[in-house]
């Protein structure tokens, strides 16, 4: 009896060993699974900043390129002049462009794929172009084949209706033998 205790003891104790060493290494997979989180947000929010800052300094430098270029085109605008005239000096304030050779390639990488973008957006307007040509196109042609039909439905009908008033005004016509023609048993004039 003894024995049979201390052996439900000793298995007792030996399934809680296991629930405590299972829940330790459970508790350390969470821990590794919590840094990494918290290194991928942070990985995220640095990229997010790099990406505000490109951002930026890109906006910066198309706004001196188009004020440099609008300065160009037109000297006596007094307006933009006095935006980027320093006062206590005689030189111009422009942005610094980024010295940073991964920001060049982004923009050139970001150029590359607005231009690509623009190249697929022009092929889809010319073939969508195209397509409402061909539409048009075939719309006419039936247009003009519904025209045919029905010019040559007229054109049976007056026949028929001319016809019968030759046959009728003829000696030995219709209505020499008594005949009746229905006027409207033809196709309809209506259009």
């Amino acid at each position: 009896m003894q024995s049979k205790y201390q052996q439900k003891l000793k298995r007792e104790e030996s399934v809680r060993i296991k629930k405590q060493v299972e829940e330790a290494r459970i508790q350390q997979m969470k821990a590794v699974q919590r840094q990494k989180s918290n290194k991928l947000e942070e990985k995220k929010r640095l990229q997010e900043n790099l990406r505000r800052e490109a951002f930026r300094e890109h906006q910066q430098y198309k706004t001196a390129e188009f004020l440099s270029r609008l300065d160009t085109e037109s000297p006596d605008r007094s307006t933009c002049q006095k935006a980027l005239h320093d006062s206590q000096s005689s030189t111009w304030k422009l942005p610094v462009l980024p010295g940073n050779p991964t920001s060049a390639r982004s923009w050139a990488y970001k150029d590359s794929l607005k231009e690509g973008e623009n190249k697929k957006l022009q092929k889809m307007k010319e073939e969508q172009r195209q397509k409402s040509e061909l539409l048009e196109f075939n719309r006419q042609q039936q247009e003009e084949e519904r025209t045919r039909t029905h010019q040559a439905e007229h054109k049976r009908v007056n026949n028929a209706f001319l016809d019968r008033l030759q046959g009728k005004s003829q000696p030995g016509g219709f209505e020499h033998f008594g005949g009746h023609w229905n006027m409207n048993s033809g196709n309809s004039w209506d259009v």
